[in-house]
């Protein structure tokens, strides 16, 4: 696993949105939870000696603020290896979008534009988690959707005992 740069430490404070998957049990259950939630998982492959992994980190975190609905975690390949093996990882970073289990995307490289890209591309709708709601103007005593105007004036005045 190759990252050309010098040792930089690695500091995430405590104010971050991403986890750490410490084990290759953490990694499936991730990827399981979020596809059945149908939310992507992004994860960046990191080392703390990878100083281009340090210099995209802020990066990450801000995506991470920004898609709310996207599950952000990050593997330490060192500390997670199974994973990091299992997911034939040979470079850091490398940044790996998932999508109901199964990889959708990559991006090798510290390239802030094309983890962008990788997130917009492959992130779904923000508010296809959030459920169906309410229709505005909806009453509780029946849909006024097939009604002319002048139909739902008179529904509208009739509610309120006009």
């Amino acid at each position: 696993i190759a990252c050309p740069s010098r040792s930089v430490p690695h500091t995430a404070g405590p104010e971050t949105m991403v986890q750490h998957l410490a084990t290759k049990e953490d990694f499936d259950r991730t990827l399981q939870q979020a596809a059945a939630e149908g939310k992507t998982v992004v994860i960046d492959f990191t080392a703390t000696w990878c100083g281009p992994c340090n210099m995209i980190a802020p990066a990450f975190e801000a995506l991470a603020t920004e898609f709310k609905h996207v599950v952000f975690v990050k593997v330490d390949v060192d500390n997670n290896q199974e994973t990091a093996q299992a997911e034939g990882i040979r470079a850091m970073p490398t940044f790996k979008a998932y999508r109901d289990s199964k990889e959708v995307g990559m991006v090798r490289g510290a390239n802030e534009q094309a983890l962008r890209d990788l997130v917009t591309q492959h992130a779904g709708d923000k508010w296809s988690a959030a459920g169906e709601g309410q229709s505005l103007g909806a009453s509780s005593t029946g849909d006024v959707a097939g009604m002319s105007d002048r139909e739902k004036r008179l529904a509208a005045l009739a509610r309120r005992g006009l």
